[in-house]
């Protein structure tokens, strides 16, 4: 049975169409503001949403060392929330966003790949933990 609670706070990523529409209009810098000082991320999950969405937004407007720190921050906070237990698709999500970033940093240069291997190997691992059936496209 769902909680009353669940779906409001997951009301959060519905914000994502009127974070970019403002990115479009204002800036990225702006919709990362706005969604920053949002009021009512009085837990650590909303928290943790308000995160994942700013990194998305990063993201989809190419401020990819920003998306990574976010993306990095909620992956070690998902382990200290028992993320992987209520949320694995948000946890298979962050993990799958870390690794394409990392990946795509790691193809620049040499030294970028080695000193990456290690943190792309893991992120792999733990996507492999979560789901081996969507992870495994990702192996290749």
């Amino acid at each position: 049975m769902e909680s009353a609670a669940a779906p409001a706070q997951d009301d959060i990523l519905l914000l994502e169409p009127e974070a970019l529409t403002l990115a479009d209009k204002d800036g990225i810098d702006a919709a990362l503001g706005w969604l920053q000082n949002r009021p009512g991320a009085d837990s650590a999950r909303r928290r943790w949403l308000l995160r994942l969405l700013m990194a998305r937004v990063a993201e989809q407007y190419g401020k990819n060392e920003l998306a990574t720190h976010l993306l990095h921050e909620l992956d070690g906070a998902a382990t200290a929330l028992t993320l992987t237990h209520w949320e694995p698709e948000l946890a298979f999500e962050v993990k799958a966003r870390l690794l394409r970033l990392l990946r795509m940093r790691a193809g620049r240069n040499d030294s970028d790949k080695q000193r990456l291997q290690p943190q792309m190997e893991a992120l792999l691992s733990g996507l492999i933990q979560l789901d081996p059936l969507r992870a495994a496209v990702l192996c290749g």
